[in-house]
């Protein structure tokens, strides 16, 4: 799942070197308009919906922040 969200984040951010560590939020890789296109993204390649209460940005500061959230929601 993580290589996943790794895949998508790299083709949103293809001139950002981005991994598991990457503070996404912290360190301007994404914003609030790139969050919105995010979760877009994972809700289609995961098949999920994202609820409203869960989009905050405190769960998208890392890969693996977003793989707990996604799991929580499968």
């Amino acid at each position: 799942m993580s290589e996943k969200i790794l895949e998508i984040l790299r083709e949103m951010q293809p001139y950002e070197d981005i991994d598991e560590d990457s503070r996404l939020i912290e360190d301007g890789i994404i914003d609030s308009m790139m969050l919105v296109l995010l979760v877009s993204e994972l809700e289609s390649a995961f098949g999920l919906k994202i609820p409203e209460d869960r989009l905050q940005p405190k769960f998208f500061e890392t890969v693996p922040v977003i793989e707990k959230l996604l799991r929580e929601l499968a």
